[in-house]
This record gives C-alpha cells, sequence and structure tokens, in this order.
C-alpha cells in the first residue's frame, strides 16, 4: 500500500510541476498575443484557457509520473533514459487529451492534431527538464558545474 500512495505521490507533485509549467508558458503565449493582435482574443478566452491548459497539464503531468515511477522503486526521476521519459510523457499526455478532444468548434481533427502536438511538444520539453534534472543532481553532489 505505501507503494502505491508513494507513486501516486510522486505522480501529483509531477503534476502541480507541470500544472505550473504549463500555466508559465501558456500566460507567456497569451501574454505576446495579447500584445501583438490583442482583438485575436475573446473577453474570458484567457480564464478559460487558464482552467483547460491547467488541469490538462496537471493531469498529463500525473499521468506522466504515475507512469514513469510504475517499475522504477528505489530511483529517482532522472535515473530512466530520455527515451523512456520522453515515451512516458507522450503516453501519458496522450490518455489526458483524450479527454479534451471534443471541446471548442474547431472539429475533432484540428483537436487532434493539437493533442498530438502537445504531446510531441511535452517529450521534448521533458527530455529537457531530464537532462538539466541529471546536471543538477551532479552540481549538488559535488558541488561545482
Amino acid at each position: 500500500m505505501n507503494a502505491v500512495r508513494s507513486t501516486l505521490q510522486r505522480g501529483l507533485r509531477i503534476g502541480l510541476a507541470w500544472a505550473i509549467l504549463w500555466l508559465v508558458c501558456w500566460t507567456i503565449v497569451f501574454a505576446i498575443i495579447a500584445v501583438v493582435d490583442p482583438d485575436s482574443i475573446g473577453p474570458g478566452e484567457g480564464l478559460m484557457a487558464v482552467a483547460i491548459l491547467g488541469s490538462m497539464g496537471l493531469f498529463s503531468g500525473v499521468a506522466f509520473g504515475i507512469l514513469l515511477s510504475i517499475g522504477r522503486r528505489g530511483t529517482t526521476t532522472a535515473d530512466p533514459s530520455l527515451i523512456r521519459v520522453a515515451a512516458c510523457w507522450m503516453i501519458g499526455s496522450a490518455i489526458v487529451q483524450l479527454a479534451y478532444l471534443n471541446h471548442g468548434d474547431v472539429g475533432l481533427a484540428a483537436n487532434i492534431r493539437m493533442a498530438l502536438l502537445f504531446c510531441a511538444f511535452g517529450g521534448v520539453v521533458t527530455m529537457v527538464w531530464v537532462v538539466m534534472a541529471r546536471r543538477w543532481s551532479r552540481f549538488g553532489n559535488t558541488g561545482q558545474a
């Protein structure tokens, strides 16, 4: 039972980190759009994006954390290979994306393309995150860069 709770807690921590990361990223994107083309953002659209993208980041992060934790007892997040980490993110994100495919009025095909883009982009960002975690871990253990 402790292993399950540990896996869920790890998944939730990673999910919260991803929710914050997604919110910061999309806040920057919306700020740039608001400066460049303010008429393209409708009233209330920003809050809706926060609700959708924040929850999407949270649930994707939780799914990723759980998938990454399966079979990896006693290791840190920086231990698995980059390919495994990217695959876990893409699978976890794809699972979560299923719940979001029917939102909006742009159609299912457009939403599937956007979901695939989120999965691929997230896989790349996750690999960068792992490389940074590994370097940070080495820096923390040796006291030098």
